[in-house]
């Protein structure tokens, strides 16, 4: 019991790490476009280099968050389509995302650990195989979803998905080789 716990324990933590390094790459953070059209600014928080500062009016309306807020919608121009995911401004809480950050990393753990105590058979190159499947297959299902559907930057797409693979196959690595061993 002590091996599957310090497994999921260790597993979580190597991926929560690898989330925050991760969102340095380019297609990470650096790829955000941060625009504020505020007529206060009560985001202090969210000042971020680079950032576009518009007119209170010329992008967005109070219309615009009655209508939009909370929703996932579609918003046409003359000249683009939009997917956007509105949320109330209390809802950005740098902390509580990364509250739910070690939350979905330790889930994780935790399917990884079940797969690789169900493959504790085989070898390690073979569990390894298995999980970069695994990678492949939930990067497949997400991002080529967000790819299609949302018009996601492929950029953005292709670089959040080599980074889960790789985050799986770091963290499965240092548990098969060291603590869920054949």
């Amino acid at each position: 019991m002590k091996r599957p716990l310090f497994s999921i324990l260790a597993m979580s933590a190597i991926l929560f790490i690898w989330s925050g390094i991760s969102q340095m790459f380019p297609w990470g953070v650096p790829s955000a476009q941060t625009i504020s059209a505020q007529s206060e600014q009560n985001t202090e928080s969210f000042q971020a280099p680079n950032l576009i500062e518009m007119e209170a009016g010329s992008l967005t309306t109070s219309t615009f968050d009655e209508v939009m807020r909370g929703k996932i919608s579609t918003l046409t121009t003359d000249k683009t389509f939009s997917w956007i995911i509105t949320a109330p401004i209390d809802n950005y809480n740098p902390m509580g995302y990364f509250v739910w950050e070690i939350i979905t990393q330790l889930f994780i753990g935790i399917f990884l650990t079940l797969l690789l105590i169900k493959l504790s058979a085989q070898p390690l190159t073979d569990k390894l195989l298995v999980v970069g499947l695994a990678g492949l297959l939930a990067f497949t299902g997400i991002y080529g979803q967000m790819l299609n559907w949302w018009a996601m930057p492929a950029m953005y797409a292709v670089g959040a998905g080599i980074n889960l693979i790789i985050g799986w196959l770091l963290a499965a690595f240092v548990s098969a080789k060291w603590i869920i061993k054949s």
